[in-house]
């Protein structure tokens, strides 16, 4: 993380000498010859030693993330106003709001020698366009952008990795062509999987049409481009959007059930039961099966990271170790990051071991110690009622607990907190347990004998209930609630704590709440801005005291976009709901806007030409979507100018106000360049959104 977010690359030679260093200290400390074994001495060997290995583990960390850097290294396109030729193989159909996105294999662009290994395409429609297809596009393309505003996701480091080197949209329908397939074995390969992928995801549709479908299409294949904008909505806004991408609880799930079925139907055959290890098979079975399935569907970065996941816990049950243990999610933290070094600055990635960390140690909290007697056997009446209560306290503090750990970063990263998140894990968590997951081993089981169909309508009614709980939970106006971002530091704190929480055990675990509470006062504390615009002034919101209230207004902008309203409102803690019933503001003309911040710095919106002229006033901030006249900025006296050039350079930013005057962030800041820093330029937010 530290290699990731640093403004510029840090010394070739950093990781490895740090890495070699702290290995190097931590081994002498551990080999330091000595007579006593208790002490002060040797508490203070070991504290040192401790250092050393972390120190060791950050060089490591850094060390991975410039190779991968340097591995997947490629080139970019320059921005273009006009359309270009591409040319290549459909990799993948990706689904958005607005209209579909082709992403191609690149076999050349226009006037580009070494063209881009990937690139986007949004397209009106993809028609037989289908994964595994040549294509050939007429569109206009640019580098994927960078962060909307200070603190927003970047996307562009995150297609510098997935090496995407450009996205943009089509003139008119992408063609189907013909030319020969890729000169890599392993593109042709690729490519092979894509459309058996396409065709097994339309059999499912076709074998269960409708919205349940739909949705067994993308948990089985990770194809999610036939799930309509609004059941998308639904299950993001009633916390079950992770259902739709295939991760941590789908492996866990399917790895689950074939592990358990292989253990009833070994342990029934009784050679094999008296003479081999049983839960050894089954878990080769499990791994085996969790292979296919992730293969199947995509092999994406988060379907591969619950796999390494499962290949840690069931290579424990191989190695006779504890299955579920802080050491095994730390092996399987350890191999992720050296694999995907650039996963750890990601979402899905903090979530999933944030929630796995503290579900282990809840289990470590509540496994019986070592020596305990057990208690005496019930009756079979009472059996039944405590296990049954068992059961359904344990799907409660099991959702509960997973839900509170990763909240904080649902909160960082999306300013989202879903209401209804718990209740509906806690109805849809059987639903997928019993019906959907049985219901799709058995397809799979059927499907080569061509009675996969009743199976599959099984799990897409099953779904189709999933649906229609989101929709229950999600369509209130209630169920999102809009939180603003924390402060980086803030957040740090609140992940320390989580940290302390599940790493140390006994009463120690309690002085997390400390870190905690500092981490809130820092957040409660944190400014809030009056003014944030992002890089195509699409979203330009404005704090103002008109009415003798501090409200937030959205002002007319430059064109429309809903995703750059929500993003961008989102990181202000302003909810759609909300952002849709603001009120225009008083003191716009076609124009130019112009209002007053709370402490009355005056701000000025300039939308066309003519408003140069009314927004000419002294120590006002003047924010245009055009270039200023030569000299405008020194001759009308204004505080600040942000006009189309100096957004270019710096993007979208937040403005703030106190008592001491106006300070400013912007999203791209001159001192940062990495290789997946995109060139200063405006861009449209909506063929970048995520």
């Amino acid at each position: 993380a530290l290699w990731l977010s640093a403004p510029a690359d840090p010394p070739a030679w950093a990781g490895g000498a740090l890495f070699l260093g702290g290995l190097a200290g931590a081994i002498g400390l551990g080999l330091w010859p000595s007579d006593r074994v208790a002490g002060l001495g040797v508490a203070l060997r070991a504290l040192f030693a401790a250092g050393f290995a972390l120190a060791s583990a950050t060089g490591l960390g850094m060390a991975a993330a410039q190779a991968r850097t340097a591995f997947v290294a490629a080139a970019a396109l320059p921005w273009a106003d006009a359309p270009v030729r591409v040319e290549g193989w459909v990799i993948a159909v990706e689904p958005s709001e607005r209209s579909p996105r082709l992403r191609l294999l690149v076999r050349g662009v226009e006037g580009q020698a070494t063209p881009p290994r990937y690139v986007r395409v949004a397209i009106p429609s993809a028609g037989m366009l289908t994964p595994g297809r040549a294509a050939r596009c007429r569109a206009v393309l640019g580098p994927p952008a960078g962060p909307m505003a200070p603190g927003a996701y970047d996307f562009a480091r995150r297609a510098y990795f997935e090496r995407l080197g450009a996205s943009g949209f089509s003139f008119g329908r992408c063609r189907p062509a013909v030319f020969a397939p890729p000169p890599s074995w392993l593109d042709r390969q690729r490519l092979k999987l894509a459309g058996v992928r396409w065709d097994l995801s339309a059999a499912i549709q076709a074998a269960a049409p409708g919205r349940g479908g739909a949705i067994a299409a993308a948990l089985v294949t990770g194809d999610r481009s036939a799930i309509d904008a609004s059941t998308n909505a639904t299950l993001r806004d009633s916390g079950l959007g992770h259902l739709l991408s295939v991760s941590g609880i789908h492996m866990g799930v399917v790895g689950g059930i074939v592990f358990a079925a292989l253990v009833w139907a070994l342990s029934l055959a009784a050679p094999l039961a008296l003479r081999w290890p049983v839960k050894k098979l089954a878990a080769l079975g499990a791994l085996a099966a969790l292979g296919a399935y992730l293969i199947v569907s995509g092999s994406s970065v988060p379907a591969l990271r619950a796999f390494v996941m499962a290949c840690v816990a069931f290579g424990a049950i191989l190695l006779d170790r504890t299955a579920i243990s802080m050491r095994g999610l730390a092996l399987a933290a350890l191999i992720v990051t050296i694999l995907f070094p650039e996963s750890v600055l990601e979402p899905g990635f903090q979530m999933s071991f944030a929630a796995t960390m503290a579900l282990v140690a809840l289990f470590e909290m509540s496994r019986r110690p070592a020596g305990e007697p057990a208690l005496p056997t019930p009756g079979p009446l009472i059996g039944a009622l405590q296990w049954t209560t068992r059961m359904i306290g344990g799907v409660i503090l099991i959702s509960l607990v997973a839900g509170l750990a990763s909240d904080p970063f649902a909160v960082y990263h999306f300013q989202r907190f879903s209401a209804y998140a718990l209740p509906a894990n806690l109805i849809v968590a059987p639903i997928m347990s019993f019906l959907v997951a049985p219901a799709a081993a058995l397809a799979a089981v059927l499907a080569p004998f061509g009675l996969a169909d009743p199976a599959l309508q099984v799990m897409a009614s099953a779904l189709d209930l999933v649906a229609a709980v989101g929709e229950t939970f999600g369509a209130r106006p209630e169920a999102v609630r809009a939180l603003p971002r924390p402060p980086d530091a803030a957040f740090i704190l609140c992940v320390a704590s989580l940290l302390w929480a599940c790493l140390w055990r006994g009463a120690l675990r309690w002085g997390g709440l400390g870190l905690f509470a500092l981490s809130v006062a820092l957040y409660a504390a944190a400014p809030r801005p009056v003014v944030a615009f992002d890089p195509d002034l699409r979203a330009v919101f404005a704090r103002t005291s008109e009415t003798g209230a501090e409200t937030w207004t959205l002002m007319p902008g430059r064109g429309a976009s809903a995703y750059a309203r929500e993003r961008l409102g989102a990181m202000l803690g302003l909810s759609p709901t909300s952002i849709e019933r603001m009120a225009a503001p008083q003191a716009c003309a076609d124009a130019a806007c112009v209002w007053r911040a709370p402490e009355g710095q005056e701000f000025a919106l300039v939308r066309g030409p003519e408003g140069f002229a009314r927004a000419c006033r002294a120590q006002a901030i003047v924010i245009a979507a055009l270039s200023a006249p030569e000299g405008y900025g020194a001759a009308c006296g204004l505080a600040a100018l942000i006009d189309a050039r100096d957004i270019k350079a710096q993007g979208g930013g937040f403005i703030y106000e106190d008592a001491s005057g106006v300070s400013m962030r912007r999203a791209l800041q001159a001192h940062v360049r990495r290789p997946w820093t995109p060139p200063g330029a405006p861009s449209d937010p909506d063929m970048n959104q995520e």
